[in-house]
């Protein structure tokens, strides 16, 4: 094969391994866990009334993340991986909330790639 039929084979196989958002994530065991874009998604839930609320009366959304990946071990092995949590909680104006559950779940697999992909809004 000669060198310009290399080089054009190689561009677009390097532009295909380049392009399109990407992140891995360490976890403590010592493995990655690598996630696309594309394989990360969060949705608002239903509204709810704040029953447990001090000192906000109205309704909440739980945005729920999930996100889809990879998890690679110490030994090479490779697995799928996915985790499904809420990652933040707003009131019927958009507002966040400071929600107990939302702050256990900040470093969450799935709140950290939504937040690395902007995803959460």
């Amino acid at each position: 094969m000669s060198f310009q039929k290399s080089i054009i084979f190689f561009i677009p196989l390097l532009v295909t391994s380049c392009v399109g958002g990407a992140t891995t994530i360490n976890s403590t065991d010592g493995s990655k866990i690598r996630f696309k874009s594309e394989n990360v998604t969060c949705k608002n839930s239903v509204e709810y009334p704040d029953y447990f609320g001090i000192g906000f009366s109205g309704k909440r959304r739980n945005v729920e993340c999930t996100a889809n990946g990879v998890r690679t071990f110490l030994t090479g092995d490779r697995t799928n991986f996915s985790e499904k949590k809420i990652c933040k909680v707003i009131d019927e104006r958009g507002v966040e909330q400071d929600a107990v559950i939302s702050r256990n779940n900040k470093n969450s697999f799935a709140c950290l790639a939504a937040t690395k992909f902007r995803k959460l809004k």
